[in-house]
């Protein structure tokens, strides 16, 4: 999103304009922040969506009466929320903690996977031998 806005200035500054007459127009500052809520919007329901498929408790919106500090809401409009920066810090935090977790309790099987079919090659080469043998 920076590089576009940066490309848009040097690109107004190289057909003759003046760079403070590019950021005079408040409809700059106003399309970059829809942009960078419409961002922070995406990366929350990203995150939330994903600690709901892992079944991890999301952080409250309010807290009693007052938006919780997990929280920031929309600049723009005032009727949508989305996570603040330390909200999103909480959620990813518990989301690595539960992936971690998930992961390490399939990685504990892995030595009883690997015994049953080394025991299952050495059962099969027994039969393979007394087969052998009987004929």
């Amino acid at each position: 999103m920076d590089r576009e806005v940066d490309q848009e200035h040097r690109r107004f500054i190289k057909n003759g304009g003046h760079s403070t007459e590019f950021w005079d127009n408040g409809n700059w500052q106003f399309e970059y922040q829809f942009l960078e809520e419409d961002e922070a919007s995406f990366h929350s329901r990203q995150l939330l969506g994903r600690a709901r498929e892992l079944r991890i408790p999301t952080p409250p919106v309010f807290v009693g009466d007052v938006l919780s500090p997990d929280y920031q809401r929309s600049g723009l409009d005032g009727h949508r929320y989305y996570l603040s920066l330390a909200g999103e810090q909480k959620v990813r935090s518990a989301i690595r903690e539960e992936e971690k977790y998930r992961s390490e309790r399939w990685a504990r099987r892995i030595p009883y996977i690997t015994a049953l079919s080394g025991l299952i090659g050495t059962i099969t080469g027994l039969v393979a031998l007394l087969a052998k043998w009987g004929s």
